[in-house]
């Protein structure tokens, strides 16, 4: 399939799925960051989704919001999106931040965002969807669309390798488009405590509790993965393996949000 057949296949299915959704419920969603720069672009993306209401708690590990980030989120305020940004030390891990926002969030629905990938403005509300028509546990993201800054090429990856297949039910998604029921997430202790894994800790905890977790086509979220790593080591090499296409930079299109 294509790059434009599978945005036309997606629009097809976008449109199935919202005639029968005549209401939402509610979502919260965390974010934990340590870059001011990451930040700023995460906040420019987040004032695109097409989900016209969520809560926004942010995790500042180590630093201060910036001019432009408190000018960004009284965007968002106006956009009636309910922001609680906290502030947490150096020593506070991964794991703790994301937890303690997670615990002190109030949606029916938990959404964790990663401060370095690129989300498309229909993101948020495509996850619900899938959430709601498959009553899943846990919906997210394929691995189909990485971006390596060392490189400066984004590849389409074919749906062929263990974490690029999708419309299944799953052991995995992308960490960055997890969306979680809130009383599974709570159920398997949010998001632990570690400095890393703690993706793996969530999903591991709600497939624990007898949990369905449905992996969804990545199109609409691109992983990225810049030149160092902050939670762990990476080998480029390996996101260039059995691939349709490739784009020189970020893939602009306006499924990505990337397009203006």
């Amino acid at each position: 399939m294509k790059f434009e057949e599978e945005v036309a296949a997606l629009a097809k299915v976008r449109a199935n799925h919202r005639v029968n959704i005549k209401k939402y419920p509610t979502l919260s969603v965390v974010l934990a960051t340590s870059r001011p720069k990451d930040l700023t672009a995460i906040l420019n993306q987040l004032l695109t989704q097409t989900l016209k209401s969520y809560e926004l708690l942010i995790g500042l590990h180590n630093f201060a919001l910036t001019a432009q980030q408190k000018n960004l989120i009284i965007k968002l305020k106006r956009q009636k999106i309910s922001v609680v940004v906290q502030r947490f030390p150096a020593s506070a891990t991964l794991g703790k931040i994301l937890t303690q926002l997670s615990e002190s969030s109030t949606g029916q629905y938990l959404a964790k965002i990663d401060d370095d990938d690129i989300y498309g403005p229909e993101h948020l509300r495509d996850l619900l969807d899938v959430a709601i028509i498959k009553k899943a546990d846990v919906v997210g993201k394929a691995m189909n669309y990485v971006y390596l800054q060392a490189v400066d090429v984004t590849v389409r990856r074919k749906p062929v390798t263990q974490v690029s297949t999708y419309n299944h039910w799953s052991d995995w998604v992308c960490g960055g488009t997890i969306l979680v029921r809130r009383e599974s997430a709570q159920a398997a202790g949010w998001f632990g405590e570690g400095k890393s894994q703690v993706d793996n800790f969530l999903l591991t905890g709600v497939k624990k509790n007898g949990g369905k977790i449905w992996r969804m086509p990545g199109l609409g979220y691109i992983y990225k993965r810049s030149l160092t790593s902050h939670t762990y080591a990476t080998n480029y090499s390996k996101y260039l393996r059995e691939i349709d296409e490739q784009r020189v930079g970020v893939w602009a299109d306006p499924e990505f949000g990337t397009v203006k």
